[in-house]
This record gives structure tokens, sequence and C-alpha cells, in this order.
């Protein structure tokens, strides 16, 4: 059952994230990676805080036709190992925000495909997380 249109809660947990832009026009049209601080994670996705939408000439969600949309391929670091958490998703929804005076854009992404393995990793990282902080709770809202 979805709540408030998420089906996974998010949490605000301080991980790194890589992330590159593909265009959904162009597969061989991709950005460099960059290097970002998640705003928040859950089972479904992330979201981030970012000084700009386009990034070497792709924007985060599309580019020239608004429903071919482009996807963001993402290396999340968490702590239990060296390798990332390897996904591909698509931004869905983005809103501006101010912070110290600055445009910033909150930027949801949605997992489009995630390994088996990898999935099962960040579900086992997120409950652990939950265990030490707030004891013990759902990752469903």
């Amino acid at each position: 059952m979805k709540i408030g249109g998420r089906k996974y809660k998010r949490f605000r947990i301080p991980l790194t994230m890589r992330f590159l832009v593909i265009s959904g026009e162009d597969k061989r049209r991709f950005s460099r990676f960059r290097r970002i601080r998640l705003w928040d994670i859950g089972l479904g996705g992330v979201s981030i805080l970012t000084p700009v939408l386009r990034i070497d000439g792709l924007h985060m969600f599309y580019d020239l036709i608004p429903t071919v949309r482009n996807h963001v391929m993402m290396q999340i670091e968490i702590p239990d190992s060296g390798e990332p958490i390897t996904a591909l998703g698509q931004a869905v929804q983005g809103r501006v925000m101010r912070i110290k005076g600055r445009k910033a854009y909150l930027v949801g992404i949605h997992f489009l495909q995630i390994s088996e393995s990898h999935g099962r990793r960040l579900r086992a990282f997120l409950l652990q997380w939950l265990k030490a902080r707030q004891g013990s709770q759902s990752l469903f809202p």
C-alpha cells in the first residue's frame, strides 16, 4: 500500500553517492561521474540536493522530449564493504529549495533496476541502521 505516493520509507542517513546521467534519447551520451551526499535513502530510491539540474549538457529529468526520460546510474557507498551498491534510476520529482540563501534542487530518484544481491545489502544496511538508532521499525510506511 502506498502512503503519500511512496511505497517505502526514506531515511536521512549521511551517505555518499557517485552518479552519472544517461540520455534517454541516445544511450551513448552520458555525463561524467559526480560525487554527492544523499539527502535520504530507502528501498525504492534516493533523494539528492544538487545546485544544478544539468550535468555535462544532460538534464537530470530529460533532454528535448519530456516523455523520454533520462536515467541516473548510481553507486551508493555504504559502510558494510568497499563495493558500492549500484542501481539504475530515474529522476521522478524535484523542487527548488533555498539553502543558506542559495538556490538548490531536491531531486527524488526512483530505482528502476537494482540487482537482487545489492537490494539485499541495502535492506540489511537499512534494517541495521534502524535497529541501532530507533529500535525495531519497518522499512514500509
